[in-house]
């Protein structure tokens, strides 16, 4: 019956760290057939065959399963299906074949190890293939900024520069070699190549050539994949590099949750009973998990600590992986999460979330080295950041923010300028002093505090400047809204004809807060009668730069420059630094993704 399976060439690649004697597969076989809804008999099953220098098992059987998109009575007939799992040994590897069987959880944790990202680089992302497709995770942790992209071409090196790609760890690609077309997911292990259904045998010998790809120390992985973030082992990394924060990967599980037909769903267990979220119920289960924890070492553990300053969890440094050793939040201790239509393997497909998030690594790492970075299970270092050059190049000076005493200033009705020793004076008056059009948009629907048009400068520019003040610090915090603020107005920057339309009427009005109108003009400079006609005159060009500054005096850059300093002589940044330095990056990232230059202005 063997000789009937025809399959991709699509598998999952593991290590062996131990040995997998044969009784350990008659074992999984029995189990996969004992957890599964009125299995018929085998359509074949075989433990261990020689193949060459490679073994493999195989099992397939019939198993009834309720419609994913139904919720029958009891007693109601169900569907019948049949799945296959096969399993290739060779050279210390496993190679997992399957449809519509899945391994238990204990069988993947007593025998498989992930093949590493730099083997499943070294194997598939050679220096001989052409990019067709990669798709890249950003590893900056904030909501608000780009968290992923897919890009695609018949040939990626022509068409992407390196610029920014640091930032983003590869998730997945396809290449092609000659006329064969690869592709492979590294964290997952996955390596499939575009061909016609194999029978076994073919299956085997297949998953010989791609094991030794994946051992095979002297290939060197292609001059395109080393531009972006690059994996790194765990015990590479030097003993006083610790966590800072762990957040969540939200956007992952409710992709699961909601957006996948045969996805997953939050269950709520009382007991032996079981009912299912609605989805303002698992919304609000997402928005809790959705925040940014700190890390903290303290008497040797690594605690995990939630804003309102309680340990919810302790994370745990292995050999290969971070774990979760424990995540304990009480408003999830009884959310289970289960495959809305299971595959046969397992007797209780559902596990508590807060497992679930550590058993498919669903959460993003950063540490005290702000190079490093550890996503979706692996530990990945972008060799552009961590010596602060980067980081610096997009902070500028000006004197007069160490002078502010506020953010807007005092407001009468005689006031017909925003006070010279506020932030927004300091814009008006100095930092976006060379803008023709200059209009106040602050409060209301705000894109921005200011933005400035100059429709007769080569190149013409389009500039949002968010202010902001505060005490001078090091920490994120003082930054929080205006970063928050700049990324989400970021698609506005383009100035959509029909939103400039319903905006000039507001700016028309003279300026009015804290219940004061005073004889401040919204449009500061320039013919707010023309607005329209300069804003398509400066859209018109092709080569309009737009910007974006946050303006403020709460950080100055001779201070985090005197911490880059100090990280390069040996000295641990502090975690506040840590979340400074990724919120703004995040920033800097987001603005690149939509073509503008970003800038902070800050003090001396």
């Amino acid at each position: 019956m063997i000789d009937w399976l025809r399959s991709a060439k699509s598998a999952n690649f593991y290590k062996k760290p131990k040995r997998l004697p044969k009784a350990a597969i008659t074992e999984l076989f029995r189990a996969i057939r004992q957890n599964s809804d009125t299995p018929s008999q085998n359509v074949f099953h075989h433990v261990k065959q020689p193949l060459g220098h490679a073994s493999w098992s195989a099992i397939a059987f019939f198993y009834e399963r309720s419609p994913s998109f139904l919720e029958l009575p009891e007693g109601q007939a169900k569907e019948r299906v049949c799945g296959f799992l096969m399993l290739v040994e060779y050279r210390e590897h496993v190679v997992i074949f399957k449809s519509g069987l899945d391994l238990p959880s204990t069988f993947k944790t007593d025998y498989l190890q992930r093949a590493g990202d730099d083997r499943v680089e070294a194997a598939i992302a050679r220096a001989d293939v052409t990019f067709e497709q990669i798709r890249l995770r950003n590893m900056a942790t904030s909501k608000y900024s780009l968290r992923s992209k897919t890009l695609e071409a018949n040939d990626l090196r022509t068409v992407v520069g390196p610029s920014g790609a640091s930032r983003y760890v590869p998730r997945g690609y396809r290449v092609r070699r000659g006329a064969e077309h690869y592709s492979a997911t590294p964290n997952t292990g996955r390596i499939s190549l575009r061909a016609d259904r194999a029978a076994h045998r073919e299956l085997v010998n297949w998953s010989v050539i791609v094991v030794d790809m994946l051992v095979d120390e002297n290939i060197a992985p292609s001059t395109f994949i080393r531009a972006f973030a690059r994996p790194i082992d765990l015990d590479s990394m030097p003993a006083g590099v610790l966590p800072t924060y762990i957040v969540i990967n939200v956007p992952t599980l409710t992709e699961q949750i909601f957006d996948e037909a045969d996805g997953m769903r939050l269950v709520r267990r009382t007991g032996d009973n079981s009912v299912a979220l609605e989805k303002n119920e698992a919304d609000a289960i997402l928005a809790l998990l959705d925040r940014t924890l700190t890390v903290r070492r303290v008497r040797g553990e690594l605690r995990i600590i939630d804003p309102q300053d309680l340990q919810i969890g302790i994370l745990n440094i292995g050999k290969t992986r971070i774990s979760l050793r424990s995540f304990e939040i009480p408003e999830i201790e009884d959310i289970y999460i289960e495959p809305v239509n299971p595959p046969a393997g397992e007797e209780d497909q559902g596990v508590p979330i807060r497992r679930y998030i550590d058993q498919n690594d669903l959460f993003t790492i950063l540490f005290s080295d702000l190079a490093v970075v550890y996503l979706d299970g692996g530990l990945y270092r972008d060799p552009s950041l961590g010596d602060g050059t980067l980081f610096l190049s997009y902070l500028k000076t000006d004197v007069r923010l160490a002078d502010t005493t506020s953010e807007k200033g005092r407001f009468s009705a005689l006031h017909t300028a925003f006070d010279p020793d506020s932030v927004f004076g300091v814009v008006v008056d100095h930092i976006a002093a060379g803008d023709e059009i200059l209009i106040c948009d602050d409060l209301g629907d705000e894109w921005a505090d200011f933005i400035g048009i100059n429709a007769s400068s080569q190149p013409k520019t389009i500039s949002f400047y968010h202010a902001k003040h505060g005490d001078l610090t090091l920490g994120a915090s003082a930054l929080h809204i205006a970063v928050s603020q700049a990324i989400k107005n970021l698609g506005r920057i383009n100035l959509a004809a029909e939103a400039i339309d319903a905006k000039v009427p507001g700016w028309t009005a003279a300026y009015v807060n804290d219940g004061v109108e005073t004889q401040i003009r919204r449009v500061i400079r320039g013919d707010a009668g023309t607005i329209r006609e300069t804003i398509a005159d400066a859209l018109s060009s092709p080569d309009t730069i737009r910007r974006v500054f946050i303006v403020t005096s709460s950080l100055s850059r001779r201070r985090v420059e005197e911490r880059f300093v100090a990280i390069r002589g040996g000295v641990a940044p502090r975690p506040h630094f840590v979340q400074l330095y990724w919120l703004l990056m995040s920033y800097f990232s987001a603005c690149a993704e939509v073509g503008a230059y970003p800038y902070v202005v800050c003090q001396e």
